[in-house]
C-alpha cells in the first residue's frame, strides 16, 4: 500500500519522509515539536490491571511494571511519538530469555523510510533484495504507532504534511531577508564611464568597483563618475514581521496555541495559561493514542509470553494536577452548595407555614432544589420543617445588654391599650 499524504507525494522528490526531518532542522519549529513531546514523557506513567483483576491479572500488571522500569520507558515511548510528525513510527523489539521468561531486552527505533505495508497493516522491510513490495516480518517484533489515522491508510498522517509550507515560506524568507541585509550592510557601486571607452577600460572599472564594498580607496580611470545606490523601503511590514507569521501559524499547528512559547508583547500570564491548557489537551490525546498502541503490541505481548491467560493491564501517564484549579473549583463548589442551603432553608420556612404535608412536599420539589434527593429524604425534609420557622421576634430586656451569655429573655406579653377619650386610631 502506498501512503495517501499528498505533500509527500507531491514535494517529495524522491526523498520520501526525509522532507520532514527537515522540519525539525527548523528552530522554531523543532521547538515546538519538543515541547509537545516532552510535555507527555514528563507526566508520570502507571500500570494498573483489569477492573475486578483477579490474582493472574494483578500478577500481569506486575510483570509489566517490573519491565517497563528496567527499560528506558521514556526514551521509547518519546521515539514512537515521532509518529506526530511523519504519521507512523515504528520500534524493534529485542527478545531475550532470562529463567523461565521472556522479556524485551531492548527496543530499538527505526527509521520509517525502510519500511512499507501490506493490505493487512503490517510492515515489511525494505531490503536491496526487494525494494518494492519488502521482506516479511516476524509477528510480536514491531511496535506499530501511528497517528492521523483516516481511512484505510496504515501510514497514517502526521503534522509535516501541513507544517511543510510554513517551514518551506519562512526558509524562503530567511533568504530573502538575508539579501536585503547584505543590500544595506554594503550598498550597490554605480559606475559611468564616458561613451565609446575601451571595453579594457570598462573591465578595469567594474573590477576597482567591486573592490569598494570592502576597501577604504580605490583608482578608477580618469572620466568615471561613481556613486553608491542605496536600498530603501516603505512601508510597515517588515521581513521579522513575515517570519514572526509563520511562527505563530507552526505554534498554532503544532500546540494549537502560541502564548505558552511565546507570551509576545501584548499577551498576559491569564492567558498563557489558558493557551496552556489547550496544549495540555493535545498532550491528552497523544497520551490516550500512545497508551492504547503499546496494550495492544507490547503489553500483549509480554502478558502472553509470561502471565498467558491474564487479562491485559492498561499503562497512561497522568496529566500534573493544577493545585490552584482544584483550590478555585473547590471553593466555586462550596459557595454553590452554600448559597443552595441557603435557598432551600428559605422554602422550608415557607412550607412550615403550610399545615397539609402534600402541599408542603409539592412547594418543596417546584422548588427545583431538590432534584438530586431520593423520595425518602424529600420526605424527611417536609417533615422538619417546622423546626425551620422563623423564631418570632423578641423585644430586648430593659437593662440587660444583648448578647450576654446565660441570660435567657421571655416573650413580653403587651396587653391593649387603654381608649383615650378624643383620640382616633
Amino acid at each position: 500500500m502506498q501512503p495517501l499524504d499528498d505533500t509527500l507525494l507531491e514535494r517529495g522528490d524522491g526523498k520520501g519522509l526525509k522532507i520532514y526531518d527537515e522540519i525539525e532542522r527548523d528552530t522554531w519549529a523543532g521547538s515546538v515539536l519538543d515541547k509537545r513531546k516532552k510535555q507527555l514523557t514528563a507526566r508520570e506513567w502507571r500500570v494498573e490491571p483489569a477492573n475486578d483483576p483477579s490474582a493472574r491479572d494483578i500478577e500481569a500488571a506486575a510483570v509489566v511494571r517490573q519491565v517497563f522500569e528496567s527499560l528506558p520507558f521514556d526514551r521509547i515511548c518519546e521515539d514512537l511519538l515521532d509518529a506526530t510528525l511523519k504519521g507512523f513510527a515504528i520500534s524493534e523489539v529485542v527478545w531475550a530469555r532470562d529463567g523461565a521468561g521472556i522479556w524485551p531486552q531492548q527496543i530499538v527505533a527505526h527509521d520509517q523510510r525502510r519500511f512499507v505495508f501490506d493490505e493487512e497493516w503490517r510492515p515489511r522491510l525494505l531490503t536491496m533484495a526487494n525494494m518494492y513490495l519488502g521482506e516479511e516480518l516476524p509477528e510480536r517484533k514491531f511496535i506499530v504507532h501511528r497517528f492521523g489515522v483516516k481511512g484505510n491508510n496504515p501510514y497514517g498522517l502526521g503534522l509535516g504534511s501541513s507544517l511543510f509550507w510554513p517551514v518551506l515560506f519562512k526558509r524562503e524568507g530567511i533568504a530573502f531577508w538575508m539579501l536585503f541585509l547584505d543590500k544595506f550592510a554594503g550598498p550597490t557601486v554605480v559606475g559611468e564611464t564616458p561613451f565609446g571607452s575601451l571595453p579594457e577600460v570598462d573591465r578595469k572599472t567594474i573590477d576597482a568597483l567591486a573592490g569598494a564594498r570592502t576597501s577604504s580607496a580605490i583608482l578608477v580611470p580618469t572620466g568615471t563618475n561613481t556613486k553608491f545606490l542605496e536600498a530603501s523601503k516603505s512601508g510597515s511590514i517588515t521581513y521579522r514581521d513575515f517570519l514572526e507569521y509563520w511562527d505563530k501559524q507552526i505554534s498554532i499547528r503544532v500546540n494549537g496555541e502560541t502564548l505558552s512559547t511565546d507570551i509576545g508583547s501584548s499577551g498576559s500570564r491569564a492567558a498563557a495559561e489558558t493557551h496552556a491548557d489547550q496544549l495540555g489537551l493535545l498532550v491528552d490525546g497523544d497520551s490516550d493514542l500512545l497508551s492504547a498502541t503499546l496494550r495492544d503490541t507490547l503489553i500483549r505481548w509480554i502478558v502472553e509470553y509470561n502471565v498467558p491467560g491474564a487479562r491485559l493491564p492498561s499503562v497512561w501517564r497522568e496529566r500534573p494536577a493544577d493545585a490552584k484549579a482544584e483550590a478555585e473549583t473547590r471553593k466555586a463548589e462550596a459557595e454553590a452548595a452554600a448559597a443552595t442551603n441557603s435557598a432551600l432553608r428559605d422554602v422550608l420556612q415557607i412550607a412550615a407555614k403550610l399545615t397539609d404535608d402534600a402541599v408542603a412536599r409539592k412547594l418543596i420539589v417546584a422548588s427545583g432544589l431538590v432534584g438530586d434527593l431520593d423520595d425518602d429524604v424529600i420526605d424527611a425534609l417536609v417533615t422538619i420543617r417546622g423546626d425551620l420557622r422563623e423564631a418570632p421576634p423578641v423585644d430586648p430586656v430593659p437593662g440587660v445588654p444583648t448578647g450576654v451569655p446565660g441570660v435567657t429573655r421571655a416573650p413580653v406579653s403587651v396587653g391593649a391599650a387603654p381608649r383615650l377619650p378624643g383620640v382616633t386610631r
